[in-house]
C-alpha cells in the first residue's frame, strides 16, 4: 500500500495534485491524502500541481495570419510546479509513506504577513515605501518561484 501525505501550512488551500509514476497519470489528489496499491518494484514518482495554460486567443491569431499552411500550433503557459522522486517498493514492505511539502514555508509566513497588512492597508493608507517593499517582495518571489518550479516539493519517502 502506497500512501502519499500532503503536509499544508496553515493558511494553504487544498489544490488538487496530480500524482505521475514513471511518466504516467496515476491519480488526483484533491485532499491531504491518497493510498492505493502498487507492485514491488523501482518507479520514478511526480508530484505535480497546476499545469498548461492554453493561449486560444494567440493560438486563434497564428491560424488566421497562417491560413493558407497545413499548420497548426498550440502555444500554452506552463504555470506548474512540480517534484520527482525515486521511488523504491520492496516485496517485504507492506506500507509505504511518502510525505511531500512546498520549500516555501519562509515565504508563505511572510506572504500571510503581507497579505494581513494588506487587508489593513484597505483601511488605512500606509507611507508609500510598503507598496514598494510589497512589490519588490513578489518579483522576488516570482522569479524564485520559476527558478525552482520543477524541484518545487520537498518529498520524503519513509
Amino acid at each position: 500500500m502506497l500512501t502519499i501525505r500532503h503536509r499544508r501550512h496553515l493558511l494553504e488551500p487544498r489544490l488538487p495534485h496530480f500524482i505521475f509514476i514513471d511518466g504516467h497519470y496515476a491519480a488526483t489528489m484533491t485532499g491531504d491524502e491518497i493510498k492505493f496499491q502498487i507492485p514491488a518494484g523501482t518507479y520514478t514518482l511526480r508530484i505535480q500541481c497546476g499545469g498548461r495554460i492554453p493561449l486560444r486567443m494567440l493560438n486563434w491569431l497564428l491560424n488566421k495570419m497562417q491560413r493558407n499552411r497545413l499548420v497548426h500550433k498550440n502555444i500554452s503557459l506552463d504555470l506548474s510546479v512540480s517534484t520527482t522522486a525515486p521511488l523504491q517498493i520492496d516485496r517485504s514492505q507492506t506500507d509505504k509513506t511518502v510525505t511531500f511539502r512546498d520549500r516555501e514555508w519562509l515565504w508563505n509566513i511572510l506572504f500571510d504577513i503581507d497579505l494581513i497588512v494588506w487587508i489593513v492597508s484597505l483601511f488605512y493608507t500606509f507611507p508609500p515605501l510598503y507598496k514598494i517593499i510589497s512589490d519588490t517582495f513578489f518579483a522576488i518571489w516570482l522569479i524564485r518561484l520559476i527558478i525552482i518550479r520543477k524541484r518545487y516539493y520537498n518529498i520524503t519517502i519513509n
